[in-house]
């Protein structure tokens, strides 16, 4: 009996490491998705704010994860899905390039 509870907790122990996604994951796997390239610098600071630069020079400084699902949104509606090359987000508006350079505004 003590060995099927001992098999039982390595089990879920197992299984919460492999499927605990960390909100650094998500966006690092959305980096890639956005910059099409190869990610040179990916860092998250102490307020949550998240930095990406890719190897083609594009930069892109996320406030929050609401953002990065906005930006992955507009890469596929846009851009299709050639990736971003600049990004920035005001009140009112998105402002941003796709890589092919074309130059957008949308209200939000």
């Amino acid at each position: 009996m003590k060995r099927i509870g001992f098999f039982a907790v390595i089990f879920s122990a197992l299984l919460a490491g492999c499927a605990s996604n960390t909100q650094q994951d998500n966006y690092r796997e959305a980096s890639f998705e956005l910059c099409n390239t190869k990610v040179d610098v990916y860092s998250v600071s102490e307020d949550g704010r998240v930095r990406i630069i890719c190897s083609d020079g594009s930069k892109f400084a996320l406030k929050s994860e609401q953002t990065l699902v906005v930006m992955k949104d507009i890469n596929v509606e846009y851009c299709d899905g050639e990736g971003l090359g600049k990004f920035n987000e005001s009140r009112k508006y998105y402002t941003f390039s796709c890589k092919s350079g074309t130059l957008l505004s949308i209200n939000k």
